[in-house]
């Protein structure tokens, strides 16, 4: 088809064929071409064909926007949150604890198959119970048919530096007495204490049962009320041992 023909054709559709005057940035080279010359006119009827006029518009390409427009343009970013850390919890110094209510005591435990057995010291500051307290002990772990194991020791207070009261020392020695049978078993634990430790400390009377966290205790009479008064303090201990199943 020669161009005369495709210009009527899109003519015809609708459409308006153009070229640009000057070349257009990226576009392929154009070749020029020159209208066909018309055929010879009929001799009776003479006349001169005219080429179709081809419309040509023009369009002036467009610059690409610049980047100062685009950012004329751009609405600013919005400011970001300052990040703030959160506050330290305020820790508040630990209250003095005064003279009269400053606990000092020493129990050494042993194990005894399920039972773990602690014995309050005559004297707190000594390295373990005498010798006649000492005694006494042997023969109430052969009871309880122990081991022959180290003892472990609960010291209060925990450091010279550091006194404790009735709260601090009750708490400390429930926890020593949960990792004595986390670490070691044992799932009760018999107590020989005097009166006023076992109330300050465990809050409790003695010979009746209670729950010390999850385990079932029993408090008794130390081994020096023992040693004093046989009678009477050996006598009500190894009857609240067998009312609990503390016997062995």
């Amino acid at each position: 088809m020669n161009e005369p023909q495709r210009q009527s054709y899109l003519k015809a559709l609708g459409l308006t064929p153009w070229v640009a005057r000057v070349a257009l940035p990226g576009a392929a080279p154009s070749p020029e071409l020159a209208p066909p010359e018309p055929p010879p006119a009929p001799e009776a009827a003479p006349a001169s064909i005219e080429a179709p006029r081809v419309a040509v518009e023009t369009e002036t390409p467009k610059a690409p926007p610049s980047l100062s427009s685009e950012l004329e343009r751009t609405p600013p970013p919005a400011p970001r949150p300052v990040a703030t850390e959160p506050a330290a919890p305020v820790q508040t110094a630990p209250q003095p604890v005064a003279a009269d209510q400053a606990l000092v005591f020493t129990l050494e435990a042993h194990l005894a198959g399920e039972t773990w057995l602690l014995f309050q010291q005559s004297d707190a500051k000594a390295p373990g119970l005498g010798r006649h307290d000492g005694a006494l002990a042997t023969s109430l772990l052969a009871v309880f048919a122990a081991a022959p194991s180290r003892p472990r020791r609960f010291y209060c207070p925990l450091t010279d530096d550091q006194p404790m009261d009735r709260n601090a020392a009750s708490q400390a020695l429930t926890a020593f007495v949960a990792g004595l049978a986390r670490l070691d078993g044992g799932q009760r634990a018999l107590f020989c204490l005097n009166e006023t430790l076992a109330k300050q400390v465990l809050g409790t009377e003695r010979y009746q049962g209670f729950k010390l966290g999850e385990m079932g205790a029993l408090v008794v009479s130390s081994l020096d009320e023992m040693l004093s008064e046989p009678a009477r303090h050996k006598k009500r201990s190894w009857q609240a041992m067998v009312e609990s199943g503390f016997h062995g």
